[in-house]
């Protein structure tokens, strides 16, 4: 244990020494924050637009007003959704499939490998490393977000609030451990550098623009008029092609298990988190599977002589 330990230790404080690690991981921070505002400017615009349509109605002797729209607390947070499925998978991806390259490349990989530690423990140590610093930066986002949230939206979160926020990170970090695992897998059969990140990057391409968009060409699509805004809103259907195409995709499932945990659909708005999961199941199950079967594979990968 203390060699995977110490594996580990070594493999959070190289992440925090790399340049272009750190510039993502700022980026991602600041991006997370930052959607907080870019929400509440949303938020604020739908209701300012209901206001006017109000007053020229009022203004016209109107008896029969609009609704005014429902906007839930957690739905000012929507964007950290897109920014964790795609800004949050590249850092996974950058940081995954340097946990092998750098060290075969600067010949440490073999030196480390003469001392008395096994394969598996060196590959465990690689993902408590990994899991340290993503669970690290989504920890502040935790935070960072929960304090904008009260700060913005003048609410005191509740204990459902802060449930479904941290259910919602918890399930960010066990998006983001699939890419990083899928990488360092990656990282340990390809020796070219280069070609392993670039590897990556088409995976991530294909799983988080490629799917979603041949899922979306096989929805049905209704037109709908926004009383609020006066304006048509395409409202999509889905169909059992397009369902069955996006269980290839853990970013979509990702974001669709987001958008019910913070409050961005109006069917799980004032479901309870527990029950919002047990609805859920399978879709979480199709965003977990991935990762799953290539931690398997980097374990049965790393064991074999010929690899590192």
């Amino acid at each position: 244990m203390k060699q995977v330990l110490i594996v580990a230790g070594q493999s959070i404080r190289t992440a925090f020494k790399d340049k272009v690690f750190l510039i993502i991981a700022i980026l991602f921070m600041l991006l997370s924050i930052v959607s907080v505002f870019i929400g509440s400017s949303t938020k604020n615009a739908e209701m300012n637009a209901y206001n006017d349509i109000v007053a020229i109605l009022q203004s016209q002797g109107a008896t029969s007003l609009p609704q005014s729209p429902a906007i839930a607390p957690l739905s000012i947070l929507i964007n950290i959704i897109k920014y964790i499925s795609m800004i949050g998978a590249v850092l996974a991806v950058f940081l995954g499939f340097d946990a092998f390259s750098d060290e075969r490349e600067m010949g440490t990989l073999s030196l480390i490998l003469t001392r008395p530690i096994y394969r598996d423990q060196l590959l465990t140590g690689k993902l408590l490393g990994g899991a340290g610093v993503i669970g690290l930066l989504l920890g502040a986002t935790f935070i960072f977000n929960t304090v904008l949230f009260a700060f913005v939206s003048k609410l005191v979160p509740d204990f459902n609030d802060i449930g479904r926020l941290l259910i919602f990170i918890i399930l960010g970090f066990l998006y983001m451990m699939s890419f990083y695992i899928a990488s360092m897998y990656v990282s340990i059969k390809v020796r070219n550098k280069a070609f392993a990140f670039i590897t990556m990057m088409i995976v991530w391409i294909f799983v988080s623009f490629v799917i979603p968009q041949l899922a979306d060409a096989q929805r049905n699509f209704a037109y709908t008029l926004n009383a609020t805004a006066q304006t048509v809103t395409q409202v999509p259907s889905d169909t059992v092609a397009s369902k069955t195409i996006e269980i290839f995709s853990p970013a979509v499932q990702f974001q669709n298990v987001g958008k019910d945990l913070l409050q961005a659909v109006d069917e799980t708005v004032s479901m309870s988190v527990f029950k919002i999961i047990g609805l859920r199941v399978l879709q979480l199950l199709y965003m977990l599977a991935p990762g799953a079967i290539m931690l398997f594979v980097s374990y049965r990968a790393v064991n074999k002589e010929s690899v590192l």
